[in-house]
């Protein structure tokens, strides 16, 4: 309460004098000369004599824009749009704050020019914004907007995963406007190619540079869709249905409601062939990805084969003229997996020995999620504003999991083998909240902003273990049945003000100060039965409570210089970090840590020419250690790989260096891009594993098995991990299409100790790929693409053992239109693994087929037939490399069958059906 009362009254009292003074601002509005439409998306600049970016800003769906008034009396007014003549206007102190509209010609000759030559792209490049029209490229009539985006320059799109010249998209924009929340896979497959005007690509600035102006370095990939005009009034979505060979089926859809600025999306989703969010492919993807989760509709993929229910929406809307915007997102997930997976691990020791772990295991998982989040943005008035960011989560799980596995000196000499069931269920929730705030004063440039976050996350879990352990070195069995209920809660806020200084018209200084503190505490209780009485009693070497206080305080100054060609970001914190842990049963024991840091951080962009930049991003930052990590308690969810936390352990201190250079020239779509990734961790917590010679007492407590694996996490130095990439694209113009050509160089180095004894592992790569889209016709579509990697892995323990290994993946997507509204699609994907053992080492060809009619005349409608992985090879393998282990895991994937589906495509604008 000490802190958050000051706090309230510093928001209250700049509450009371929002109606006392009023920040200046143009508006303006910006139309088609011809069609007098309002044109969403133009960009607005103020400049100087010396033609030197000031202020900039952009239209809204109206054509309607704000944009600060500049200081100095006479400038410079330019409005720009693609496919428009660029207007330029010199203002000398105007009278008033309305400019009035601003009529704009279309350079239609220049179009009509390109789209018949098909060798030029109309487009534009603004900083870090790249905008691409999209008349410009070929696809199907019914093809979604993420079949138009990676025909664009730089673009991959793999497993639900959508890079732009190597950088990860975290959000997509419809409008300017948030769309399908955190799930930019869902927004692009969910948004008909038709409906699309042009594409942005942009490095999009934080809350902060987006409520101050500040410019703070933070930034996410992000794309921004601009629709056509004519087309933000309607409905418009797609409704499937199939059924085939053992009894597999998928059936789902989704339905857009547009009005302007009001936009509702409802999605459905019902399938047992793997597709278990939105965004994925009709038939689902062929092979899953296990993941984290996230606030928006999606959820993390489950390896295996699932059944999955889902329904999900996302609104948008604008009130109290366009100052308050509100969207939001909720998604209901419901699956049932099956995961049968097998991996062959070998360990690596000191003396050059060698251990092996073989295992198979079998999951059963049930799990059901709901997520909601929400966005809204209030401009208060020309000085106050505020953004909201309110999340929920409800989570269900159980499983049953089912465990043979092997401890072994080499391949044909058995150490002990362990069988295992477990039963488990886990109930948790989660909320979380972000509100930021901006008070702007009469001073341009000045002013005062602060943030408040908090989330909340608690969790009940249990499970039933029983385990029988068989020694091949004595013939002994070993059997344990074991009870554990868990309950974890957690409360975090982190919250500050800032303030900023203007220096000059280029220049702005601020200062900062936030407070931090994560507040966890776990209780475990174990109870053990004897298979001899059936007695059950409490295991106090495994039952558990203990709470831990994460504290921190951060304060520093941060300077921000920018001109029409650079901006510069510089910034020095100081941070005072506090761990206070308790361990209450079994016995009370108290550890406090203090830790001390100076963090400094540095942005630099610079425009080198008119479609080429450079970005340098210098970055440090601290990472404590979590509960679990703390806690000197053991598990032994696996009897022959125990583990447990350590209450020693002191937090991470990171350096982080990203440096970008790109040109990317949309009027001949070339582009090359180049980046440099590193990351140097003091402190890294890694882990000691013991391996027992023969059986051991750990901790005085809990019996290891002869073979078997305890591990816990100590803070060790020399990690790195440094990534070289490049990649660049042009066109073929003799057959109308895209070429990409990317390659990158990774080397990481994981240190661990293994029988005390330092081992560095180091893991280095080298990727070679191409990419080849076409741009023909809508009758013709194709993409190619080949990706080689080598792998080169070392360990300081045993320089002389070799486990290279070499993967490839290649895949042809063909779609040929017919006359008569017949088609024919394909995929074709093969993928090399050699380097892995003789059980491992696979050549795969996986290929699905389709073939189908359009119903004419609107060919909204459309029957296929599909067949899954023709030659029934399909297959999941992959490699991990860690400080103790390099690991092979094989996992059951779905296998060939037969499917007719039948797909219903509706486009309604303007009161009026359009065909395709």
């Amino acid at each position: 309460m000490s802190f958050k009362s000051p706090l309230l009254i510093v928001f209250l009292f700049f509450s009371i004098i929002s109606g006392i003074f009023a920040q200046q601002q143009f508006t303006g509005t910006i139309v088609d000369s011809q069609t007098k439409e309002p044109l969403f998306g133009a960009y607005v600049f103020i400049k100087n004599q010396d033609g030197e970016t000031l202020q900039s800003s952009y239209t809204d769906f109206d054509g309607k824009f704000k944009i600060n008034r500049p200081i100095i009396k006479e400038f410079l007014l330019e409005l720009s749009f693609i496919g428009y003549q660029t207007f330029q206007q010199k203002m000398t102190s105007p009278e008033g704050n309305d400019l009035g509209v601003f009529e704009i010609v279309s350079d239609g000759q220049e179009l009509e020019a390109f789209e018949l030559s098909a060798d030029a792209l109309t487009g534009e490049v603004r900083g870090d914004t790249v905008a691409f029209n999209a008349n410009a490229f070929k696809t199907r009539p019914q093809a979604d907007a993420d079949e138009l985006v990676r025909k664009m320059p730089g673009v991959v799109i793999s497993n639900g995963v959508i890079e732009v010249q190597g950088e990860e998209v975290k959000e997509v924009l419809v409008d300017g406007r948030p769309f399908f929340g955190d799930n930019p896979a869902a927004a692009l497959k969910n948004l008909p190619a038709q409906v699309v005007l042009k594409i942005e690509f942009l490095d999009q600035g934080s809350e902060e540079a987006k409520l101050t102006g500040f410019d703070d370095g933070e930034t996410i990939k992000t794309i921004n869709i601009i629709t056509k005009p004519d087309m933000r009034a309607g409905r418009f979505g797609k409704f499937y249905g199939g059924y085939g060979t053992d009894n597999n089926y998928i059936g789902g859809g989704n339905m857009n409601f547009f009005n302007g600025a009001k936009r509702l999306s409802i999605l459905g989703l019902s399938n047992n062939i793997n597709q278990q969010n939105f965004g994925g492919d009709e038939l689902g993807s062929l092979e899953s990805s296990s993941g984290g989760t996230s606030d928006g509709l999606t959820v993390g993929e489950l390896p295996g084969i699932t059944n999955t229910n889902a329904l999900g929406a996302n609104f948008s809307d604008e009130y109290l003229g366009e100052k308050l915007k509100v969207s939001g997102n909720y998604l209901f997930n419901d699956r049932d997996n099956v995961l049968n997976r097998t991996s062959s691990r070998e360990y690596i020791l000191p003396d050059d020995s060698l251990q092996l772990y073989n295992e198979d295991r079998n999951y059963h998982t049930k799990t059901q999620s709901h997520r909601f989040s929400a966005r809204i943005d209030y401009e208060i008035n020309e000085k106050h504003a505020l953004v909201l960011r309110p999340r929920i989560g409800l989570d269900y799980r159980n499983s049953v999991n089912l465990q043979d596995a092997y401890n072994l000196y080499d391949e044909n000499t058995y150490i002990n083998r362990i069988q295992n069931e477990t039963s488990s269920s886990r109930e948790s929730t989660s909320f979380a909240n972000s509100l930021n705030y901006r008070y702007k004063f009469d001073k341009e440039g000045r002013a005062f902003s602060t943030f408040v976050y908090t989330s909340k996350y608690n969790s009940d879990s249990n499970s039933d273990l029983v385990a029988v352990t068989t020694s091949f070195q004595d013939s002994s069995i070993d059997s344990l049945i074991q009870f554990k209920d868990n309950k974890y809660n957690s409360f975090y806020y982190n919250a500050g003000v800032r303030f900023y200084e203007p220096l000059s018209e280029k220049s702005r200084l601020r200062f900062g100060y936030r407070i931090s503190n994560n507040n966890s505490d776990t209780r475990q209780d174990v109870e053990i039965q004897e298979a001899e009485t059936g007695l059950i009693q409490v295991d106090s070497t495994l039952t558990n409570r203990f709470e831990n206080s994460y504290i921190t305080h951060r304060g520093g100054a941060g300077y921000s210089y920018k001109t029409e060609k650079l901006s510069f970001y510089t910034n020095i914190n100081y941070e005072s970090a506090n761990i206070d842990s308790d361990r209450l049963f079994p016995g009370f024991e108290n550890t406090k840590k203090s830790f001390s840091n100076f963090l400094p951080r540095a942005v630099i962009n610079y425009e080198t020419g008119e479609f080429s930049s450079i970005r340098i991003d210098y970055n440090t930052d601290t990472d404590a250690p979590s509960i679990g990590q703390l806690q000197d308690v053991i598990s032994n969810a696996n009897p022959l790989q125990l583990s447990s936390g350590n209450p020693e352990l002191e937090q991470e201190y990171s350096h982080r260096l990203f440096t970008r250079y790109r040109i990317i020239n949309p009027e001949t779509n070339r582009s090359w891009m180049f980046f440099l990734y590193g990351n140097i961790r003091n402190n890294y917590i890694g882990n000691e594993t013991f391996i027992a010679s023969q059986d051991t007492l750990i901790q005085n407590d809990v019996t290891l098995a002869q073979g078997g694996q305890f591990t816990k996490p100590v803070n060790l130095d020399n990690y790195y991990v440094f990534r070289v990439y490049g990649s660049y694209g042009f066109p073929l113009k003799f057959m109308k299409s895209n070429l990409s050509i990317n390659s990158s160089f990774t080397t990481r180095n994981r240190p661990g100790i293994i029988n005390g004894q330092l081992n560095n592992n180091k893991n280095t790569s080298y990727r070679q790929g191409i990419n080849l889209s076409s741009n023909i016709s809508e009758s013709v579509d194709f993409n190619l693409s080949s990706r080689g990697t080598f792998n080169w892995v070392r360990s300081s323990l045993q320089e002389s053992l070799e486990n290279n290994y070499y993967t490839h993946s290649t895949k042809a997507d063909l779609f040929w239109n017919f006359v008569g509204g017949v088609f024919l699609g394909t995929s074709v994907n093969h993928q090399l693994y050699t380097g892995l053992g003789d059980e491992f080492d696979r050549s795969i060809l996986l290929a699905n087929m389709d073939i189908g009619y359009r119903i004419p005349p609107s060919n909204k409608t459309e029957i296929k037939l599909t067949v899954f992985d023709l030659f029934n090879q399909n297959a999941s393998i992959s490699r991990n490399v860690t400080d103790v282990y390099i690991e092979d895991v094989r996992t059951q994937v779905l296998k060939q069958f037969f499917m007719l589906t039948v797909t219903y495509n509706l486009r309604r604008f303007g009161g009026y059906d359009m065909a395709l």
